[in-house]
């Protein structure tokens, strides 16, 4: 079944639930370079003050400043299900940060459950997604610093974190598309408003080789081309288990008439130990290559690391860079990986300590895959979440000094989610 509507935080732990139970698990000692790490919580969500569940992961501004949405709660909420926050967290002289909630959806007319993370234009305005809007479909909002607050400005489908051009034209899986099964758009700014522009439009699922159930946000190479993930979609049986398909890759580029093309990189599943079901997105390197996490497949069933890499004949070669043998350390990849400035990737994952929610659900972990002589990685964990710390990382983002930073979308003090920062 397609995960239509579900919240990013909720499929994560069902997705981890399922694919976890599937395993047999060889407890071994963790590898190396995790003691080199510090862990700290900048913030406990769920105090009553703030909003609860943050599901997705945070956005940086100039400053440094954090910025991020929780799915519930908030200091207006009166009901779970018409609620959520966007937030601010700062950091103060002293090291501390402190929390700022900018806007707090407390009514249906302005939609709720934020279903996606913030993104800034060149305004200074924040950009998100909700799960409910006015129309009863998801919806694009922007909110503006000061007096001028928030205003939806598409409530025909919006999914996930957006992305921008310079010229703040903005790009995601907006819309149902030609045929009903989700679209990458665009969406104008002209004088009379925002008007829709739809790039490609993805097909029916059961016949879907060019993937269905976007999952994770668009991303740009320098080049100015677009690349992405859908959960389900492409290889059916026999090579995929699901009838639904074990997902895709892809690459969109812009032709220079305002078309774009749509360009098939990968069908996982695609041999017998291949990655399937990418829950996270892609990164891309200078020199064109990309990166992702397959949550599941590969030869121990935990899912892989891999790298797309463009050949000469214009097709493209995945090599697995990881695969995840035993829960103990990580399983389950889903969330899109991060570069430091030295090369080194880092994403988060499932598996990790067992003591989470209450019934023997993993905790999950941040992992750094560091480049060997010889093209191999080296895989080690910088943190394994504990439930008092925090439980299910969502995506990390990761400064200047190679710090990381993220949430979790439960665990803490009141069990409702952390922020927290990673130094090296």
């Amino acid at each position: 079944m397609k995960p239509t509507g579900l919240t990013h935080a909720l499929f994560t732990y069902s997705l981890l639930k399922a694919s976890v139970a599937a395993l047999a698990l060889t407890l071994v000692s963790a590898p190396s370079g995790w003691a080199g790490s510090k862990y700290e919580v900048l913030h406990e969500f769920g105090d009553g003050s703030d909003g609860m569940v943050p599901g997705f992961g945070l956005t940086f501004d100039l400053k440094g400043n954090l910025y991020g949405v929780t799915y519930q709660g908030g200091p207006g909420c009166k009901s779970n299900r018409y609620c959520g926050t966007v937030f601010q967290l700062a950091r103060q002289t002293n090291g501390t940060w402190t929390e700022k909630i900018l806007y707090n959806f407390t009514t249906r007319s302005e939609g709720y459950g934020p279903n996606g993370g913030v993104t800034f234009d060149n305004k200074g305005d924040l950009l998100g997604a909700v799960a409910g809007g006015p129309n009863g479909t998801s919806a694009l909002y922007q909110l503006a610093p000061g007096s001028k607050g928030l205003s939806l400005i598409y409530d025909a489908g919006a999914e996930l974190n957006v992305v921008l051009d310079k010229a703040d034209n903005i790009y995601g899986y907006l819309g149902s598309g030609m045929y009903g099964a989700g679209a990458i758009s665009e969406l104008l700014h002209g004088s009379d408003g925002w008007t829709l522009d739809t790039l490609y439009s993805f097909c029916n699922p059961q016949t879907c080789p060019d993937g269905d159930g976007p999952l994770a946000p668009l991303t740009w190479d320098a080049a100015g081309n677009l690349y992405g993930t859908m959960f389900f979609g492409g290889n059916g049986p026999p090579k995929c288990p699901g009838s639904l398909g074990c997902g895709v890759a892809f690459q969109m580029t812009p032709n220079g008439d305002g078309t774009w093309t749509y360009h098939l990189l990968h069908r996982f599943a695609a041999f017998p130990y291949d990655g399937r079901y990418p829950y996270a997105g892609l990164v891309v390197d200078a020199a064109g290559n990309a990166y992702g996490a397959a949550s599941g497949g590969g030869p121990h069933g935990g899912g892989t690391i891999y790298k797309l890499t463009p050949t000469s004949k214009g097709f493209w070669k995945q090599t697995v860079l990881y695969d995840f043998p035993n829960c103990a350390n990580g399983c389950g990849p889903n969330t899109s990986l991060v570069f430091d400035q030295a090369g080194n990737l880092y994403g988060t994952a499932g598996g990790g300590l067992t003591v989470c929610g209450g019934g023997g659900f993993y905790c999950g972990v941040v992992y750094k895959l560091t480049p060997q002589a010889g093209g191999t990685w080296k895989y080690s964990l910088l943190h394994k979440f504990n439930s008092a710390d925090g439980a299910g990382a969502n995506a990390i983002i990761i400064d200047g000094k190679g710090n990381l930073f993220g949430t979790t979308i439960a665990g803490g003090t009141y069990n409702f989610g952390v922020a927290f920062e990673i130094t090296q």
